[in-house]
């Protein structure tokens, strides 16, 4: 009988831990679908602002530069509910508090050189009517239980527009196009194998960088790595006279880019030294390799797949003729039933860079081909960027909210997850991506349902997990994408006649170019001047006095209540001391 009564008790506690879990699954889902209902929402707001376009009128003084403006000061709000002032100067460091914005928006942008563009200044013009969306989803939630911290929306063009605004000590050096949440969300799950050079002339200094062409390009790598998320599969590879795997954790397949392994293999990748021949045959063999072993042990987003290939050289082992490499390189490429494996972007790095064979392998597979004679960190990582413009230009539909596991936020609110969807106007045919609508969500208020770490991550990849579907692209498509450049934080077309895979295109494919609007929306009076307005930043960043807390949002609506009730007993007091007594 005890036998028996045991076997029923653990019987009754499994059905017991189940029903919990299906009920934490359960809210859990509920909770993330609201702020996925957020960021529809979102979505249709910029497709809106969009779609009138050239009937947009812009007033530029209704959207501030978040390091430049006197508004700051002025209609700021004391919190202590998105992190302290990230000020260093004297005073501010013990600021418990911070300055925000409730009524609109602040605008950031990658670099100076961007900031007056017509194409970023177009977009902040048309995006400019989310400050509504934005403070109706602040005043409907309840702050506490939604966890919601910031919303923003970045552009193609590397604008971002951020809700609350708050003061930055820089706002042109932020690129949100190279964050994880960016790229995931335009791309979708994918795998990705980088394989690097690492023969004896990456050792080469360029007069113009403190670095060889071995440290950019790490650096390069190392940027490219972070823009990845656990979504993601990937692996490096470092060749020379032979090529071998980067490898984390004895494992010689892709691994699920989680923010510790990302850690841990661009510790690998700093380990790298030059030495050695250059063997191109090795190298994209053991990158199929990769690709292919993961398959088989199901280790592997089961999504879009891409090599990106960087080189300061030719090939002086393993098979050098480019048609007999070019020709090997399809054959690894190719699946049983005749389609590409994957995707193939080559770089070549330096100004002294071999061209025609790295060229021609993107040519013949399909790819982008980059020549990178601006040599420098910021520049490589730009160019490397190709590959995520590739898929968001060539994506097919909407795409689906994607969510990253929880980080801390670069701003300041703490520990974080960001749920992001990519807009595309699906009017204009082929459609055109927009950028990323998104939301920061606070992870305490996920611990709430569930402070299971392990069961959170799960949830957020399944509701994460659809691939980005890639239309088959038209020569003249991919000929446009390869006259893009990418430099300072901008985005530009140009007709470089080394660029074209097939120099007859030329003529027939025309580059797009910025559409002018009639009504001169993008007044740039602002844009111009705004740098030159000077606000103190520990003014504009921290509340009161600097070792005093201000009071919560809900603090201070509950004093405001108590204020109103005093206020309105008063007043009964007096009409009723006024009605009774004689006059």
């Amino acid at each position: 009988m005890a036998a028996r009564g045991s076997y029923v008790f653990v019987v009754f506690a499994m059905v017991v831990s189940i029903t919990v879990e299906g009920t934490i699954d359960e809210e859990l889902s509920r909770f993330l679908g609201e702020k996925e209902e957020l960021l529809r929402t979102l979505e249709q707001d910029v497709l809106v602002g969009y779609q009138r376009k050239c009937g947009t009128q812009c007033n530029f003084d209704r959207n501030i530069y978040a390091c430049s403006s006197p508004v700051l000061e002025e209609e700021s709000v004391c919190s202590q509910d998105y992190g302290v002032s990230i000020s260093t100067d004297a005073g501010c460091t013990t600021c418990s508090n911070r300055k925000l914005s409730m009524s609109r928006s602040y605008v950031r942008t990658p670099s100076r050189e961007a900031t007056c563009t017509d194409a970023l200044n177009m977009d902040i013009c048309l995006s400019q009517g989310l400050d509504n969306s934005f403070r109706e989803n602040w005043m409907s939630m309840d702050k506490e239980e939604s966890g919601v911290k910031w919303q923003f929306f970045a552009s193609q063009s590397g604008m971002y527009r951020m809700f609350p605004g708050v003061a930055q000590e820089r706002c042109h050096d932020y690129d949100p196009r190279l964050r994880a949440w960016y790229v995931s969300a335009t791309t979708g799950p994918k795998d990705v194998v980088i394989v690097i050079d690492s023969s004896d002339s990456m050792d080469f200094r360029p007069s113009t960088s403190p670095l060889t062409l071995m440290g950019l390009t790490k650096e390069a790598v190392t940027s490219v790595l972070w823009t990845l998320t656990h979504l993601d599969y990937v692996a490096v590879v470092s060749f020379a006279t032979l090529a071998q795997q980067l490898t984390i954790q004895n494992k010689n397949t892709l691994i699920r880019a989680t923010r510790d392994n990302i850690q841990a293999l661009t510790q690998e990748v700093r380990r790298v030294e030059p030495n050695g021949h250059t063997n191109f045959e090795a190298a994209f063999r053991t990158a199929f390799d990769i690709l292919r072993r993961s398959e088989v042990v199901s280790r592997t987003a089961g999504c879009n797949k891409m090599v990106l290939f960087m080189t300061d050289g030719e090939p002086t082992r393993g098979e050098r003729e480019p048609e007999q490499l070019t020709q090997i390189i399809s054959s690894l490429n190719q699946r049983e039933d005749g389609s590409k494996f994957a995707s193939i972007f080559t770089y070549s790095v330096g100004e002294l860079a071999d061209t025609t064979i790295t060229k021609k392998i993107a040519c013949n597979e399909g790819g982008v081909w980059s020549e990178v004679e601006m040599v420098g960190t910021a520049s490589l990582a730009e160019q490397l960027s190709q590959y995520f413009d590739y898929y968001g230009t060539l994506r097919e539909g909407q795409g689906q909210v994607i969510w990253t596991e929880p980080y801390m936020d670069a701003f300041g609110a703490g520990e974080v997850i960001t749920g992001a969807k990519a807009v595309y106007n699906t009017t204009t045919v082929p459609q055109t991506l927009l950028g990323v609508v998104g939301i920061d969500v606070a992870i305490s208020a996920t611990e709430k349902i569930t402070t299971d770490k392990q069961d959170l991550l799960d949830t957020l990849r399944s509701r994460s997990s659809s691939c980005a579907d890639i239309r088959e692209s038209s020569e003249c498509e991919l000929e446009q994408l390869r006259q893009k450049v990418y430099e300072q934080g901008t985005i530009r077309y140009e007709n470089n006649s080394a660029k074209w895979c097939d120099p007859s295109l030329a003529q027939e494919c025309t580059l797009p170019v910025a559409e002018q609007c009639d009504n001169q929306y993008q007044q740039y009076s602002n844009c111009r001047n705004h740098s030159t307005e000077k606000v103190d930043y520990v003014a504009a960043s921290c509340c009161s006095r600097y070792d005093e807390p201000c009071p919560s949002f809900t603090t201070r609506i509950s004093s405001s209540l108590q204020l109103l009730s005093i206020s309105v007993a008063a007043l009964l007091s007096f009409l009723y001391v006024n009605m009774i007594l004689p006059s």
